[in-house]
């Protein structure tokens, strides 16, 4: 190959490591270019680690440690794990038989082996795990997310079920239910797998490499004007839960907290009252007493006057009734205490949820406003919007009010912006328009 020369004799431009006929030095996992910035070496897919050049180094002792190839891997704790090799080929099969020996390596008298199958999983994290960490409502929900998984792959061996399974799972899934339960389906099944990899059955949840659907959740996103809100609250008061229709509307509190509401828990001379504990029909149960959806609805609420007198009629209303009943009154206990439920059946059990919604919806009918879409919910939204739209008031109070844990919820629940828009072009331009 003719290669141009100075006079000197040396070549006019430095040799490509082609030209010169030797390998290009491998790059490392960051490169400084000529303009003196830095480059980082391409990322491989989520899950599946990196394999980059660490070129050699100058010890203090004199000595020099070679270059050496790196890959890393994540471990069954999440951990980034790496190992070396003199070629990239040798730190790729390093780092694969690190990887596979995960999922071949059992723990010493674990229930599992490499026979055992999805379903085993699934009945092993229900039963051990999830019923221990959500109330029995969302237990029973997590049960039939389960066995959609169960039903389309629950006989293959945990150690054999891959991204391409899981994908064609989802597919069939997504051909049966709405996109929004295909995803909170996925949610709950990808928690047992994860205690697959913390067990080192397998190496990595495949659920991770698995893209989710998009999709989001159906609601009727009704919030009632304040006009008709207080329509629909005076009209409450000529029913039997009336008193519960009120704290929905007045309080903006989930049906849950109304219903597991006790008398212990109210001063109504205060005018206060504790939430500590909801009520929620399960399946498997019936209606039973549990904890709060989250932390942010327990505490001290202020009740609205309204409020206060609906529960003091209603009281007086339970009396009658707990005297006329022709069985003894059932006993209600939660975490080993006797409580007295605020709100009960005619014969003294747990009211329920339906018969709350029925009472909302007769009040609607009379104060004409159409029922369509009206539920236990939309009394939270429409205090939320209320208060947002038309009261002025901030966002994090207004998720203290209603107990939401976070304000980014809260904003969820707005569904109408009322002057807010308005009023702040208004101010902005009082600041900073030069023409007024």
């Amino acid at each position: 190959m003719l290669v141009q020369r100075t006079p000197s004799g040396r070549p006019a431009f430095p040799l490509t490591h082609k030209e010169r006929n030797v390998a290009r030095p491998p790059r490392g996992k960051r490169t400084t270019l000529s303009d003196g910035t830095r480059a980082v070496a391409s990322k491989n897919p989520n899950g599946s680690g990196s394999v980059y050049f660490e070129p050699a180094t100058n010890n203090a002792d004199g000595t020099t440690t070679p270059g050496r190839w790196r890959a890393t891997w994540v471990d069954q704790n999440g951990k980034i794990r790496r190992v070396a090799a003199p070629t990239r080929q040798e730190a790729e099969e390093r780092r694969d038989a690190k990887a596979a020996a995960v999922g071949k390596r059992v723990r010493p008298a674990s229930r599992f082996d490499a026979e055992s199958t999805v379903n085993d999983l699934l009945d092993w994290w229900l039963t051990s795990i999830a019923k221990h960490r959500v109330k029995t409502s969302t237990y029973d929900s997590y049960a039939r997310f389960a066995s959609y998984l169960a039903d389309g792959i629950g006989a293959q061996p945990i150690i054999d079920v891959g991204t391409e399974m899981l994908t064609q799972w989802q597919a069939d899934l997504l051909e049966q239910y709405a996109p929004y339960t295909v995803l909170n389906c996925r949610k709950v099944c990808r928690q047992a797998f994860r205690e697959a990899v913390k067990l080192e059955l397998i190496a990595t949840n495949p659920f991770d490499l698995v893209d989710a659907p998009r999709a989001r959740a159906a609601s009727s996103a009704r919030a009632l004007p304040i006009d008709d809100a207080k329509a629909l609250i005076v009209a409450a008061g000529d029913f039997r839960l009336g008193a519960a229709v009120t704290l929905l509307f007045c309080q903006g509190w989930r049906v849950s907290e109304v219903l597991g509401l006790a008398w212990e828990d109210l001063d109504l001379d205060a005018g206060t009252a504790q939430i500590r504990r909801g009520s929620a029909y399960t399946p498997s149960l019936g209606t039973v007493l549990g904890t709060t959806k989250t932390s942010g609805a327990e505490g001290i609420h202020y009740l609205a006057p309204t409020s206060i007198d609906r529960l003091r009629q209603w009281r007086k209303q339970q009396e009658i009734e707990r005297d006329a009943a022709e069985e003894p009154w059932p006993a209600h206990a939660y975490e080993g205490e006797i409580i007295h439920p605020v709100f009960t059946k005619p014969d003294g059990g747990l009211a329920n949820r339906q018969s709350v919604v029925k009472a909302i919806r007769r009040a609607a009918k009379k104060s004409g406003i159409d029922p369509k879409g009206v539920a236990s919910h939309t009394g939270r939204r429409t205090v939320i919007t209320a208060l947002y739209a038309n009261g002025g008031v901030d966002l994090a109070d207004i998720a203290r009010h209603v107990g939401h844990s976070d304000s980014t919820t809260t904003a969820g629940y707005v569904r109408s912006l009322g002057h807010r828009p308005s009023d702040t072009a208004r101010r902005a331009a009082e600041l900073l328009d030069p023409g007024l």
